[in-house]
């Protein structure tokens, strides 16, 4: 409970940046549409590149390291707020994506080294299910902030939100310390090569393949409902509350219901790339707000199934041992997407509109189709 307490008001930080930091970007520090697209991912790019190495050295003292990380957090968010200019405001984005290479694998590690092996899969989804409150609970603080406060303002008030779960994991620290159960959250010495298997590939291939798409979204999405329906940044938030409570909605369902033993984890990946298919075409292409909105709800039904289906999955097809580096692979093909997809927006709108570069941007789930299919040989179920 209290790791899944940590986790929520930390990814409902995540959460309640996402739709203002590109608006922010854009309307307060002057970045042009293309830096907006190169600057927002850089934290995906931090964390690309440090999140398997700093994994292969985390032996011990995960949750010290994960209370450094959460603190690199809050630093970070503070650091928006005082930015005054889009190169100031990249320093602090690149250290964010050093706090988000360590936080979201440790997080993720300690909730399936503390789990009862037999309820595994169930630790997992709760976890997941936990993050996606945060999806929606995030927005809606950030919609009453906005309503009282200046972005600027609203940045600075989220980084005390941000140091709350610090707290949080410092308790749960002292509660394994007194029970003698510390140990369960200590790994032998990672080495890559007992990950580097078909399962695990695949798998990373579709996390891969979808974060291409809910990175381009997650850019872009904000400033062309600013910039095509002439939101308010309220109503901005608000709209993107149908991805967060759809993605909210599809985990509980996951967690509550007998669809993912009837239906089994290589259908459902399959479903979900498809939605992340259309969503991408209706975000881009809708010249409605109704059909802007379906595609944010089928971004979010997306993002609600993909991570809880690899994620148990990669769990259940990595020894114990090796599940910091296992969930890092993992979690490093959705940085690597969502810096590749935003990344591809920016440099296809030197040639396009803004409309037609997202809405191109489907290529990438529809790829994923394929490692979704390979995959159902090792993840489903009899």
């Amino acid at each position: 409970m209290l790791l899944n307490f940590a986790a929520l008001v930390f990814i409902s930080t995540i959460f309640l940046l996402n739709p203002i930091l590109p608006i922010y970007l854009y309307r307060d520090l002057g970045a042009s549409e293309q830096e907006v697209g190169l600057i927002i991912p850089l934290a995906f790019l931090v964390s690309a590149f440090l999140r398997i190495p700093c994994s292969m050295l985390v032996r011990r003292n995960i949750l010290q390291i994960l209370l450094l990380g959460l603190g690199l957090n809050a630093a970070s968010i503070a650091g928006y707020g005082l930015s005054w200019d889009p190169s100031s405001f990249s320093l602090f984005r690149a250290i964010h994506g050093v706090a988000t290479a360590v936080n979201h694998v440790l997080f993720l590690t300690a909730v399936e080294l503390l789990a009862d092996p037999r309820e595994l899969e169930k630790s997992v989804t709760g976890y997941t299910a936990s993050l996606a409150l945060g999806f929606w609970l995030g927005p809606l603080i950030g919609v009453f902030l906005r309503g009282v406060a200046e972005l600027r303002t609203v940045l600075l008030a989220t980084a005390l939100i941000a140091a709350m779960p610090i707290a949080g994991v410092a308790l749960l620290l002292e509660e394994l310390r007194r029970a003698g159960e510390a140990w369960r959250l200590e790994v032998e010495r990672q080495s890559i090569k007992p990950v580097l298997k078909a399962p695990n590939m695949l798998l990373a291939s579709i996390y891969l393949s979808f974060s291409l798409a809910a990175g381009a979204i997650a850019a872009y999405g904000p400033l062309r409902a600013k910039l095509s329906f002439g939101l308010e940044d309220q109503l901005v938030i608000l709209l993107f509350l149908l991805y967060y409570v759809t993605a909210f909605a599809a985990r509980m369902t996951l967690l509550k219901s007998p669809l993912l033993a009837r239906l089994g984890l290589g259908s459902l990946m399959k479903a979900a790339l498809l939605s992340s298919l259309l969503s991408v075409l209706l975000v881009g292409l809708s010249g409605s707000l109704p059909l802007f909105g379906l595609g944010l709800a089928l971004a979010g039904l997306a993002h609600g199934l993909v991570f809880p289906l690899t994620a148990s999955a990669v769990a259940q097809a990595t020894p114990e041992r090796h599940r910091v580096l296992g969930n890092s692979l993992h979690l490093t093909a959705f940085d690597a997407g969502s810096l590749l997809g935003s990344s591809a927006v920016a440099l296809l709108l030197a040639h396009t509109s803004l409309s037609y570069a997202l809405a191109l941007i489907c290529v990438f789930p529809a790829l994923g189709l394929i490692p979704a299919s390979l995959s159902s040989r090792y993840i489903d179920r009899e």
